[in-house]
């Protein structure tokens, strides 16, 4: 039996609960471990339905064989540090995959991503480890994705995208095909970017265009 712990996070540590169970739904060697605050991150009044299910501090829980993590914070830079946390207790991390999303052949990815529903990963891109993909997020044919990045519903990652690091996507926000994304961005709402942008600025429009620092 499998056990995933979802780890950090308020609202969005709920969702995850929600993945793991309709993945295990599917899969009878996993289920729900249960919710890991970090470092004081997450609170049990968020986790509504999922109150039961919180087992205590990460720092202080002692996870065995056969115990897997996710990262239930949504913003790139809390998942690093959690992901950091959980590599150094040597926890293995698992993929969140709701079960309507669609995986191609020959795709990659590394570990700990969660695709909410709805998602599809075309065949030879890849992907790196931490992402997360909130819901009906099409990512191309031959993308590649760094670390600990976040794509809001709806936007788009489309063929021969590259992708840095800790980049935040907002709702609707397309990359068009064979831009290149650097790493640390804010990308709005509904912006459309053609080429490319560079580090840890904002985002706006159609076309993006740079409005300032992060």
């Amino acid at each position: 039996m499998r056990r995933v712990f979802v780890v950090g996070g308020n609202c969005f540590a709920r969702e995850c609960c929600t993945y793991i169970e309709r993945m295990a739904a599917r899969d009878p060697d996993l289920r729900l471990g249960g919710i890991l605050g970090h470092n004081g991150y997450g609170r049990t009044n968020d986790y509504r339905d999922y109150q039961g299910a919180f087992k205590g501090e990460m720092e202080e829980f002692d996870f065995g064989e056969g115990d897997y993590a996710v990262i239930g914070a949504a913003a790139p830079e809390i998942r690093v540090l959690i992901y950091e946390d959980l590599k150094r207790k040597k926890v293995p991390l698992v993929n969140l995959i709701d079960p309507s999303c669609i995986v191609y052949p020959y795709a990659q990815m590394g570990e700990g991503n969660i695709f909410a529903p709805f998602c599809t990963v075309s065949t030879q891109s890849r992907i790196g480890n931490a992402n997360v993909f909130n819901g009906f997020v099409p990512v191309g044919h031959d993308a590649v994705i760094g670390d600990y990045n976040f794509f809001g519903p709806h936007s788009q990652v489309l063929g021969g995208v590259r992708v840095g690091d800790g980049n935040q996507l907002g709702a609707g926000a397309v990359l068009l095909p064979l831009s290149r994304i650097g790493s640390r961005n804010r990308i709005a709402p509904l912006a459309a970017v053609y080429k490319g942008c560079g580090d840890g600025s904002y985002y706006l429009g159609n076309p993006a265009r740079r409005v300032g620092s992060v």
